[in-house]
């Protein structure tokens, strides 16, 4: 990351201090527990079949060109085998592993345990793909119009894969030439999945042809990876020679292997349309109830059941609403629902910018401006040593995928320091990101949201990989929802009604979101019920809505986290507040939320509850 020396000293200082009191006898070193090699050489068994996750983030045998940047991830059924075995192999792996007297390695492991229990706790369940290192955990469907190799591989050849150096070069075009393997190996999987009893929503099936279709659309020298290709390898500044050599070579692989490889999945998707299932929600595949509670439990990171978690939707929605339509009263906007009137609030022309070029570019410049005074206020909330230095940058989602990709998502720094963070919008509808909607949406994916939640876990001493690149879902959305909340406690909102109005449609959006995903998974609505409760609640452009919804059917689960994560960090921000009164510190609080990186939501309660007075815990 190009981070000064004295820089990690302290954060390690906090790590192994302030985050990690040691429970040794006064005047004697702490014990430690040696559980970092054991844990990565688990982690190097299990990034061998995930590629393409070892190349997102920087991992020694994906740099240079080395083994890991030149593959796709497995998806054939033998791939799929080989990867759920080897989640088993790294949990029993895991579980023989103790740390007796070093509480820093006892939090490790206690972390790594709860990463492979995510993985492991629907792979009976055959289709799909479960993935503690993903966001979408235990994904039923391999092919949808918001994820799948079809989307994610070029993604990261495109963004994220290096393309410095003559051998990363090689190793990209490699992985490209793989296409043509690698999705034979995926319809397989389809195919296998589908004979399992799983057969996707429809909708799903029909909205990847447009991705599909961009993929195979126009001149070889015009196409996205290739024009990636071209641009990085000239800012890198390679040989000239190399570069026009390297471009041939992509367009041959390109119109020879992935293109074909493409055109067979689509034939493929064309085949299964009809055969797609009407229902929209998760319980009409096999086994669909009890993926839904495997998904609730690692993405929502809850043993609250759908009907409890329902339940603190509906009454979510009536108190924000509530505080909704207080504020719209006093910007006069006092008839109709609430929902009605934020879509008024939407079309005025003054919340709009132009549906131009030169309107989003606009857009994307008044986004950096509210990063950077958000910026300014982190010593209010951070203690000094957690303020990140790391960049960060703000772009458009592709044209080629933003029409199945969220509004707004965030990309962190890879581990090798050579990618910045990156906070992605989607502005393929202009109506769909008003003005008063950009602060909070800001907030949630930069600063203080998930760029710096990220920033500063990768500052911190390195934990074992497979605790780096887990994903807590609840955890880092739920930090990000609670950002929000926070910039409106810093007074971000104070000279900008219009914003806290934005701030508080998008906190309704994570409630309904309660409602809605439960709704389909559980209580068994349709996609049209789910779309209407959702545009009724929140006013949000119908093309968001749709996008949403669909979103959900494609990941179960993943929407729950936002809400929960949030309500868990406000009501142990409420207990360590009540219990420390005036000695309360906000900047203290924050550094036990962040000071050990992402875990699960009751290690987190854990690590707060070292704050209070002894006689408070329990």
């Amino acid at each position: 990351m190009g981070l000064e020396g004295t820089r990690r000293e302290a954060m390690a200082m906090l790590a192994a201090g302030a985050a990690l009191p040691s429970t040794a006898a006064p005047g004697r070193s702490p014990p430690v527990c040696p559980v970092m090699a054991p844990l990565d050489a688990v982690a190097d068994r299990l990034f061998a079949h995930l590629p393409e996750i070892a190349t997102y983030n920087g991992l020694p045998d994906a740099l240079d060109g080395g083994p890991l940047a030149r593959r796709m991830d497995d998806h054939s059924p033998e791939g799929e085998t080989a990867w759920r075995a080897a989640l088993k192999a790294a949990e029993r792996d895991v579980a023989a592993l103790t740390c007796p007297g070093d509480r820093a390695g006892t939090l490790r492991l206690a972390i790594a345990r709860t990463v492979l229990a995510n993985g492991t706790r629907s792979t009976a369940i055959p289709y799909g793909r479960p993935n503690p290192f993903s966001f979408s955990g235990h994904a039923p469907y391999a092919v949808t119009q918001i994820s799948g190799p079809h989307i994610d591989t070029p993604s990261l050849m495109q963004n994220q894969q290096a393309l410095s150096s003559p051998p990363e070069v090689d190793a990209w075009i490699e992985r490209l030439d793989g296409f043509q393997q690698g999705f034979a190996g995926l319809i397989e999987k389809l195919k296998t999945d589908m004979a399992a009893g799983c057969r996707p929503p429809r909708i799903l099936l029909e909205k990847t042809l447009p991705i599909i279709d961009a993929f195979l659309a126009g001149p070889a020298a015009d196409h996205p990876l290739i024009a990636a290709l071209r641009r990085r390898t000239a800012t890198a500044a390679l040989d000239p020679r190399l570069r026009a050599a390297a471009e041939q070579r992509a367009i041959v692989a390109l119109e020879k292997r992935a293109r074909p490889a493409y055109s067979a999945l689509r034939a493929w998707i064309m085949e299964t349309i009809p055969r797609g299932r009407e229902d929209a929600g998760l319980w009409v595949q096999p086994d669909g109830d009890a993926l839904y509670a495997a998904n609730i439990r690692a993405l929502g990171d809850t043993a609250l059941s759908p009907e409890q978690i329902h339940a603190i939707g509906l009454e979510e929605v009536r108190r924000i609403s509530a505080a909704l339509d207080a504020l719209l009263r006093l910007q006069g906007m006092g008839k109709g629902s609430v929902g009605a009137r934020l879509v008024a609030l939407a079309a005025d022309p003054r919340q709009r910018f132009p549906d131009s070029e030169a309107g989003r570019a606009a857009l994307l410049d008044h986004v950096r401006g509210l990063i950077a005074a958000m910026e300014k206020r982190q010593p209010s909330f951070l203690p000094a040593v957690l303020i990140p230095s790391e960049p960060l940058e703000v772009r458009r989602v592709p044209v080629a995928t933003q029409d199945g990709a969220p509004g707004g998502y965030y990309d962190a720094p890879s581990l090798d320091g050579s990618r910045p963070g990156i906070y992605w919008i989607n502005l393929r509808d202009m109506a769909g990101v008003p003005r008063f909607r950009l602060p909070t949406l800001s907030y949630h994916e930069g600063v203080p949201g998930h760029h710096t939640q990220a920033t500063i876990a990768l500052a911190l001493p390195r934990p074992p990989l497979i605790n780096a690149f887990a994903s807590f879902n609840a955890y880092s959305e739920g930090w990000a929802l609670y950002a929000e909340r926070l910039a409106a406690d810093l007074g971000a909102y104070r000279a900008d009604r219009h914003g806290d109005i934005g701030r508080l449609q998008d906190e309704l959006f994570r409630a309904v979101r309660l409602v809605v995903d439960t709704g389909l998974h559980h209580h068994r609505w349709s996609r049209e019920r789910a779309i209407a409760y959702m545009r009724q609640q929140t006013g949000a452009a119908e093309s968001r809505v749709t996008a949403e919804v669909e979103r959900y059917m494609a990941w179960p689960g993943q929407a729950l986290g936002y809400k929960l994560g949030q309500l868990r960090m406000l009501e142990l921000r409420r207990q360590a507040r009540a219990a420390l009164g005036r000695r309360f510190d906000l900047r203290s609080f924050h550094a036990a939320l962040l000071g050990n990186g992402a875990m699960p939501m009751d290690l987190v309660a854990a690590e707060v509850a070292r704050l209070l007075p002894k006689r408070r815990r329990r």
